[in-house]
């Protein structure tokens, strides 16, 4: 399953968060581009750790600073068993430390929502600060319905459903795009 995280841009700094390649030919010093600000290289890395973990790559992610939030590598990694798919905020960078809101879809088709703070120095995360948002339960006239599959959404009337409308599962988009249960090809 192929999955996508989605970032969306921290509202201080600028829309490209990619660094201007230094030029191939000597410019003049006040027309060379500068380094990524501290912010842009704290927001990358945090996107990259989310990219990371979407991607099941848990090495990688251990690396950008997975080993400084948890015991062991075997720990961490299991503490994704159940997560199929994150979709990360970037709310705001200071410095080093990136102030972040997601949404973890589990394997079993809930929704886990969690925000804090990523702080990030020298290209890691050395530490986070991170709770899961709770809310008020919802009433039983509240609930997201379930489908088991594609034809019982169908059946239901509710296909194709997009993420985040009441029914969407990761089991039910199989090729990761948001969009669960799509029309058949015609």
């Amino acid at each position: 399953m192929t999955s996508i995280v989605t970032v969306e841009p921290p509202t201080s700094t600028p829309e490209s968060l990619t660094p201007t390649p230094e030029p191939t030919t000597s410019a003049p010093e006040s027309r060379r581009p500068t380094a990524p600000s501290p912010a842009a290289d704290a927001s990358s890395v945090v996107r990259e750790y989310f990219a990371a973990i979407n991607a099941q790559d848990y090495r990688r992610a251990w690396d950008l600073g997975g080993k400084n939030l948890s015991g062991s590598y075997g720990a961490f990694v299991d503490g994704f068993a159940t997560t199929a798919h994150d979709t990360a905020h970037i709310l705001r960078v200071d410095g080093g430390t990136v102030s972040v809101s997601f949404e973890a879809a589990q394997t079993d088709g809930s929704l886990r929502v969690f925000e804090g703070t990523y702080t990030v120095h020298a290209g890691t995360i050395v530490g986070a600060d991170i709770g899961e948002v709770t809310g008020p339960e919802p009433q039983p006239s509240e609930a997201s319905p379930s489908y088991e599959n594609c034809d019982a959404a169908r059946a239901a009337g509710a296909a194709p459903i997009h993420q985040g409308e009441p029914g969407y599962a990761p089991h039910l988009d199989r090729d990761g795009d948001g969009v669960a249960c799509e029309p058949y090809p015609p």
